[in-house]
């Protein structure tokens, strides 16, 4: 049965996908599914994500044979060298990427019956198939394998073709750099005011632990704010928690530094 192909911007290809358990008529089915979807396409290759089937399976083509070889819980145990190729697939229509690949695999998977095979692929063209079909399986896609700005023209040209995710588009400047502008200038104010007794302003005794309590009301929301970010824009490298991590460290502990000292001189 010919299925309807899981297509950008779709993010159902981002779910992990399981290991097949059961061996079975169901299985063998899904298989047949893929074939006849794989024929009414014309594809040569296909993981059972690209129809909606969270399973560990590939189905690939072989051109020359017309055979199709299945590929279930495929993994990479060995790997040698490095080519890169130039990609296409059916989940981004209409683009190519240039996507950095290993030249040379060996994979160990097993057949629709459960049986373990080995396999060393030292054809380029099918290695990087596989790879990139691998990708799907553990909820990726070509596009985390290139630079942010070579993903980010993909799906401008995407966008330009009339396919629009903007959901997935990281912006330049982010609601959360507010925080950390206001932060900022409070700890810029708060290096200021250590030079207030010099002169006798004392107004400014307190400041201190005023501002120091507001970096850390304005940190604890930039927190929580780049973690909403970080969901709601996946390929955002700027918005991963490491990143945001470093920002408030950096930041509390300059405040705290400066706090320390207004007390000392004050």
């Amino acid at each position: 049965m010919i299925k309807e192909l899981v297509v950008y911007p779709d993010d159902r290809i981002l779910t992990p996908c399981s290991d097949v358990r059961v061996f079975d008529e169901k299985l063998f089915q899904v298989l047949e599914n893929m074939q006849d979807t794989m024929k009414a396409n014309d594809l040569n290759a296909l993981s059972a994500i690209q129809i909606a089937i969270p399973y560990n399976i590939i189905v690939i083509k072989d051109d020359e044979t017309q055979d199709y070889h299945e590929y279930i819980n495929a993994r990479v145990i060995k790997s040698e060298g490095t080519i890169e190729t130039l990609e296409s697939t059916s989940y981004y229509p209409n683009i190519e990427v240039t996507i950095p690949r290993y030249e040379k695999i060996k994979i160990v998977y097993e057949d629709r019956n459960g049986k373990v095979h080995y396999a060393d692929i030292d054809e380029p063209e099918l290695s990087s198939t596989l790879q990139r079909k691998m990708d799907y399986l553990f909820g990726g896609t070509f596009l985390a394998k290139v630079s942010k700005t070579q993903a980010l023209q993909a799906i401008d040209a995407l966008a330009k073709g009339g396919i629009v995710a903007q959901e997935e588009v990281c912006p330049l400047f982010s609601t959360k750099d507010y925080f950390v502008s206001f932060t900022d200038k409070l700890l810029f104010l708060m290096g200021l005011s250590l030079l207030a007794p010099l002169v006798g302003f004392a107004p400014f005794k307190t400041f201190g632990l005023i501002a120091f309590i507001g970096v850390i009301i304005l940190m604890i929301a930039f927190f929580f704010y780049a973690q909403y970010e970080a969901k709601k824009y996946s390929q955002c490298s700027s918005c991963q928690i490491g990143n945001n991590i470093g920002v408030i460290v950096k930041r509390v502990s300059l405040a705290g530094i400066l706090f320390m000292v207004s007390r000392f001189i004050g």
